[in-house]
């Protein structure tokens, strides 16, 4: 419930044309009470508020001022999210009000813990802490509820798992992040909190390693998909951006000269850099670009290695392998990518290839 009465009793004070002794005499109080009233440090009784209301004419409601909040479920959850970033510390009080009235709703449960779960990072205040990992494990209970794909019970137990380490809790955290590890979510995270932690370097190792591969493998395909919608919606400029990014991020992460899966995505990525220069009007650039993919796909061809140790950093007993759905070699890759482009871009593509 809010309310403006301070401010109201000061205007229609004033609209009476009143000063603050006038009004104290009509309502037989100090001068002291009416400075307090519209300072609002203090409130009037209800008689005089009444009194005050029918002296000036208006409903109490109207000098209060009242503005009833909307406590359905939908409304109240979104205040508590807007209070998350506003850092409003006194939302913990309505938090607290709305679990009690919606104790079975998932949205209502989980924003309240997001709510402790914020402030107590925050602020490493331990009772919002420990707050925090009641409501996220009641939260746990009710998933089934979220309509939201990006939140599952894995993601809610790494929220868990970083109350536990801020905590001291280092065991917990580390149980937890391990048991909900689906798609090595938390490889990054297992592995720095062992190695904050005393834990075992070629532990961390291992998961660092598998994480490194894994974020290397989606930035990739992240790219590619920036460049087919910059493709799409013809933002020549910004794809050409990004592939003078990419390109070189990509040389960085090689181990030695040899042609390996990484030559093969810089093929593809200097094929969508020819696209973009080509649409641009910067032919001679479109073939150039052209140009050194033909090199770089004929060495992968002749010798391919899709051997992921082949990447920077990995160790070299490491086993796992790469893969795309790009095709068997980089000439394929490169037929997939300029499919349905102009013909004549395909016609420079296959004039480099001509005098390889």
């Amino acid at each position: 419930m809010e309310t403006s009465i301070a401010e109201n009793i000061r205007a229609y004070r004033k609209q009476r044309g009143l000063t603050q002794e006038q009004l104290a005499e009509v309502l037989g109080v100090s001068v002291g009470a009416v400075y307090k009233w519209e300072s609002g440090s203090s409130l009037p009784e209800l008689r005089l508020i009444m009194e005050m209301a029918d002296f000036f004419e208006v409903s109490v409601d109207a000098l209060l001022g009242y503005r009833m909040k909307d406590n359905r479920l939908d409304a109240a959850v979104e205040r508590l999210w807007k209070a998350a970033g506003s850092r409003d510390y006194g939302a913990l009080s309505e938090a607290e009000k709305v679990i009690r009235k919606y104790p079975h709703s998932f949205d209502a449960v989980y924003a309240a813990a997001n709510l402790y779960y914020t402030f107590g990072a925050g602020t490493r205040k331990e009772p919002w802490l420990r707050r925090a990992i009641e409501l996220l494990d009641s939260a746990r209970l009710l998933v089934s509820q979220c309509a939201d794909s990006r939140v599952s019970e894995s993601w809610i137990c790494g929220m868990i798992a970083e109350m536990h380490e801020m905590l001291g809790e280092t065991d917990k955290a580390l149980e937890l992040l391990k048991a909900h590890n689906a798609g090595a979510i938390f490889n990054d995270r297992i592995g720095i909190m062992l190695l904050n932690h005393g834990g075992d370097p070629e532990e961390a190792n291992d998961f660092l390693e598998d994480g490194l591969l894994r974020t290397v493998s989606r930035l990739m395909q992240t790219v590619i998909g920036y460049a087919m919608l910059f493709d799409v919606k013809g933002d020549n400029a910004s794809g050409m951006e990004m592939m003078r990014w990419i390109i070189p991020a990509l040389e960085g992460l090689k181990k030695t000269d040899e042609p390996d899966f990484i030559v093969k995505m810089i093929v593809v990525f200097d094929v969508f850099l020819a696209v973009f220069q080509y649409k641009s009007g910067d032919r001679k650039g479109a073939e150039e670009s052209l140009g050194k993919a033909k090199i770089l796909a004929a060495a992968f061809d002749d010798r391919p290695n899709y051997a992921a140790n082949q990447v920077k950093y990995v160790r070299e007993s490491e086993t796992t392998n790469a893969h795309d759905l790009l095709g068997e070699t980089a000439m394929d890759a490169v037929k997939v990518v300029l499919r349905d482009k102009d013909p004549e871009l395909r016609k420079i593509w296959e004039e480099a290839r001509g005098c390889e």
